[in-house]
């Protein structure tokens, strides 16, 4: 039960840092190593915006899932990081016109 604790206290603390990648999980899924990455988002007002990262996102070639959520400006992408890495995923969304929030 105490390690539980702690182990959640850890999750707690190093979630609510600030920064572009908030959360990463891998996990296998067959033959596809599942990435889940959440991005922290500037620059977005509305759900238009909410689409139109969505979609740049989508386009990209291995693509699981993507959420964006205009009330906590984030979005939550799954992919497959043989196909994709988050550097692509940060550039589309960048070139959409939106900013990563704690990105140097």
């Amino acid at each position: 039960m105490k390690n539980l604790l702690c182990l959640i206290a850890a999750f707690v603390l190093f979630s609510c840092q600030t920064g572009a990648r908030k959360d990463a999980k891998n996990e296998t899924t067959g033959e596809a190593q599942v990435t889940e990455v959440t991005l922290q988002i500037g620059g977005m007002h509305c759900d238009m915006c909410v689409a139109s990262i969505e979609k740049a996102v989508n386009a990209l070639d291995g693509i699981d899932s993507v959420k964006v959520t205009l009330s906590d400006s984030a979005a939550v992408v799954r992919f497959d990081n043989r196909k994709v890495d988050v550097q692509a995923i940060e550039k589309a969304i960048e070139k959409r016109g939106y900013t990563l929030k704690g990105k140097p």
